[in-house]
């Protein structure tokens, strides 16, 4: 009976063990992916009153893979509390709005409303906030009052950065501030915002040498009327750091058999139904083995 019942003891652990295996996959579609939930230089967040969610590039989800355009971008122009005017090569869709038309500024924004001649230098925070000057959805790398000797902007039918949703190749908009530094200070550094045209996502990326590392600006987005937003960080110290990507995911539904549906965890499949039942029959089977040798 001994052995019965340690054979029985043991089939069970095992079973349950490969249960769990299964049901470990199943995870809360209405959860952000990844580590907590802030709006605070968190590793992951959101989603916002639109359905936007963050994560940086703490998470394997979303890798700091700067691309340099500085050889091959088109410079818009540059200077201080400058902005310029940006036909997009293809649409993009931010906060459900279609969009062909961007302002890039010197400041460290990109704005949907392409007359803002880019003078906002006090930084939004925490999103949403109306801006002090300008308006439109923005999008906000790291805004500050910043000097930048070159903006450049650069489309790829195929991101160099490829998408970390799309199973295939992903078009992309690449918008790069080349040289920047704080007003008033002498330490430069390179940063970017990655626009991707089929899945709506959009990553932001911040190169080495920011001596602020966060303490003085604001990384996020919101939207046209500025009452939707999401705050990566603004104002805190040490929340931006040298090398690293925040990736806003959009929640807005994904081209069928091009990208992964978005927020989208995985679930069962049949195959997996299949596996629970039969660990249950055997279990089953396990207990009358039990009982029989216990009579």
């Amino acid at each position: 009976m001994k052995r019965g019942a340690i054979f029985a003891a043991m089939l069970m652990l095992v079973l349950s063990a490969g249960l769990s295996a299964q049901l470990s996959e199943v995870k809360d579609p209405n959860s952000p992916a990844g580590g907590s939930v802030g709006t605070d230089s968190e590793a992951t967040g959101g989603p916002d009153g639109f359905g936007y969610t963050f994560e940086d590039s703490a998470e394997p989800t979303c890798p700091f893979n700067f691309i340099d355009i500085t050889g091959t971008g088109t410079s818009v122009g540059g200077g201080d509390d400058a902005g310029f005017p940006v036909v997009l090569s293809e649409s993009f869709t931010f906060y459900g709005v279609d969009y062909t038309d961007l302002a890039f500024t010197s400041n460290g924004y990109l704005a949907t409303d392409p007359t803002d001649t880019g003078p906002d230098l006090s930084n939004d925070c925490p999103l949403p906030s109306t801006p002090s000057t300008g308006g439109g959805a923005r999008i906000y790398p790291l805004h500050d009052d910043l000097i930048t000797a070159d903006l450049l902007v650069e489309y790829f039918a195929s991101c160099p950065r490829a998408s970390d949703r799309c199973q295939v190749a992903e078009a992309c908009t690449i918008f790069y501030w080349d040289d920047v530094n704080h007003f008033g200070a002498t330490d430069l550094w390179d940063m970017q915002a990655i626009l991707y045209h089929a899945s709506g996502d959009i990553v932001t990326q911040v190169g080495a040498g920011n001596p602020e590392t966060g303490s003085g600006s604001t990384t996020g987005i919101q939207n046209d009327g500025a009452s939707i937003g999401l705050t990566y960080a603004c104002d805190t110290a040490a929340s931006v750091a040298d090398d690293s990507a925040v990736c806003f995911r959009s929640p807005d539904a994904l081209p069928v058999g091009t990208c992964l549906a978005p927020n989208v965890l995985e679930v069962p499949t049949a195959s997996t139904y299949g596996l629970m039942a039969l660990f249950g029959l055997l279990a089953l089977a396990a207990l009358v083995m039990l009982r029989r040798r216990a009579a």
